[in-house]
């Protein structure tokens, strides 16, 4: 019952709301470019720019091409900033 409390709360603060809308966006940008461009399926895709962003970098997955490499230079100082 807490946890569900403090997501209300959270949710209820603009700044929050915000800031949860804008890393769902580049979240989803990072899955179907990345699906597109390397040709990973979307749960990989999403796997991929979620550990882009939270900077853990397993290092299971990495770009091949020139324009998934460029873009995730891209996602992550996004991401960073």
């Amino acid at each position: 019952m807490v946890f569900f409390r403090a997501i209300l709360n959270f949710l209820a603060d603009k700044q929050y709301r915000d800031l949860l809308f804008t890393s769902l966006i580049i979240l989803a940008i990072g899955t179907f470019v990345y699906h597109h461009l390397e040709g990973w399926g979307y749960l990989d895709s999403l796997y991929f720019s979620v550990i882009t962003l939270t900077t853990v970098g397993y290092g299971d997955f990495s770009p091949q091409t020139s324009e998934g490499k460029l873009f995730t230079i891209f996602i992550f100082l996004l991401g960073w900033v």
